[in-house]
């Protein structure tokens, strides 16, 4: 799996292993350690060293212990000074926990060793004493911070894992407080940044806890309560939008399965109902429970991890069904974790070459991508093409969207009229959007706009 993200990536491979370092990565780091290198170079240079070496240690302890349990890494991606592990399977409840504890747990290692060499040989000189002052910061102290319970750091994974499914509120509960308790300290402090950080994670689990549930363990079923055919009907309820229906059924066709390919595919029924409540973490659960764990479908393992906020995880799992199931549905999904992850020239592959049911779908795939590289002419273009060949109100939208953003007013008043024509609703979308602003005073379109009560 290619891994390469922008033209300035610096690639290359460890052992089987790829890694990628995004340009942000030296951005992030070298800004971070102008802070405390004042005019001394040499201890920037120091430092932007000490990271690399370091965050690197951290994301192969990740990447050993994955591959120790059964798992195929894909990738390491160092970025924004700091690091991804891709790894090709969902893991059971506790092996999670140990990929998760793996990264501090090297760095930690990594300083006994940095430690136990210096006793043995004493550092000499100014810069030696600063280079043993950061490899204890970042392996050491940012270590215990990263153990700290609060997601998305490792130590509010491995909560989440010790927890398990029945009791992940309390998990997202733990890192609320966690979270709170040291913003106001850093606060107090006087450490802004590490404030920030807290306060955002403690936020994303304060959001999360409005759409986490908890999962409930099962009653026996008796065998005579189990219903005939009941995960070919548990499918057709969730065809119909009837996730309670389809969510009983799935728990008897569970019951009564066999271990093995019947028991897999209740569970992956499940998943996709606790996908339909919004609740991914009950997804992800569900599809950890496969036996064996590459016999989970790389499909509802994407969308499982995407819908928990983990696409860096999700990613790998979609390519791998895009080659075993080539629908639009999952096209469409490995194309937009590739743009998420900036991976830009495979997302272009894709967009270009898979068989889309219409050249309309086509072309307005391409101008996703378009508008992730920043080309907005050509993205303007692409969906202007979209529209003509397929007529689609939102395709004329987003072309007079993006002729805006590329500083071309008049086109852009043209394509929104056309799309107002071809019947754009989403006068709320249209009312907020600022590049557009212009464009909604053009005397026909205000008209258009206030007699449909728009404006």
């Amino acid at each position: 799996m290619s891994t390469e993200s922008s033209p300035f990536s610096w690639n290359f491979t460890l052992g089987r292993i790829p890694v990628v370092v995004e340009p942000s990565f030296w951005l992030v780091t070298v800004m971070f350690g102008l802070i405390g290198a004042g005019r001394d170079w040499r201890i920037l240079v120091s430092w932007v060293g000490v990271v690399f070496v370091s965050i690197l240690m951290h994301e192969l302890g990740h990447a050993l212990m994955a591959m120790s349990l059964g798992s195929k890494v894909a990738a390491i991606q160092l970025y924004s000074m700091g690091g991804l592990t891709y790894h090709d399977r969902a893991l059971s409840r506790w092996r999670d926990v140990a990929v998760s504890a793996a990264g501090p747990l090297t760095g930690f290692l990594f300083y006994g060793l940095i430690v136990g060499v210096n006793h043995v040989v004493p550092p000499r000189g100014y810069m030696a004493q600063v280079l043993l002052a950061q490899l204890e910061w970042v392996n050491l102290w940012w270590g215990v911070i990263n153990l700290m319970p609060v997601p998305p750091l490792d130590g509010g994974h491995i909560a989440s894992g010790v927890l398990g499914p029945a009791r992940q509120r309390l998990a997202l509960w733990l890192g609320v407080i966690t979270a709170g308790a040291i913003t106001a300290l850093a606060l107090r402090l006087g450490a802004f940044y590490m404030a920030f950080m807290f306060g955002w994670m403690g936020y994303g689990c304060w959001q999360g806890l409005s759409v986490t549930k908890d999962i409930k363990p099962l009653k026996p079923t008796k065998v005579e309560e189990v219903e005939p055919d009941a995960l070919a009907r548990a499918w057709k309820a969730l065809r119909a939008g009837d996730e309670s229906e389809a969510a009983r059924l799935g728990h008897l066709a569970l019951s009564a399965a066999k271990p093995g390919p019947e028991s897999n595919a209740a569970r992956d029924l499940l998943a996709w109902v606790a996908l339909a409540e919004g609740n991914g973490r009950a997804a992800v659960s569900q599809l950890e429970k496969v036996d064996p764990p590459q016999a989970a479908r790389p499909f509802s393992l994407a969308m499982a991890y995407e819908a928990t906020g983990l696409p860096e995880r999700a990613l790998p799992h979609a390519l791998a069904a895009l080659e075993k199931e080539p629908t639009e549905a999952v096209a469409a999904l490995a194309l937009r974790l590739l743009v998420g992850a900036r991976r830009l020239d495979e997302a272009e592959r894709i967009a270009r070459e898979f068989a889309w049911k219409t050249p309309a779908t086509r072309d307005a795939r391409r101008a996703d991508v378009a508008v992730a590289r920043g080309e907005f002419g050509a993205a303007a273009a692409l969906y202007a093409s979209a529209f003509e060949a397929g007529g689609r109100a939102e395709d004329a939208y987003q072309a007079a969207r993006y002729h805006a953003h590329d500083g071309q007013l008049e086109l852009a008043t043209e394509w929104l009229k056309r799309a107002l024509r071809a019947g754009y609703d989403d006068f709320e979308t249209l009312g907020q959007e600022p590049v557009l602003a212009r464009v909604r005073s053009d005397p026909e379109i205000a008209e258009q706009l206030r007699s449909r009560g728009a404006a």
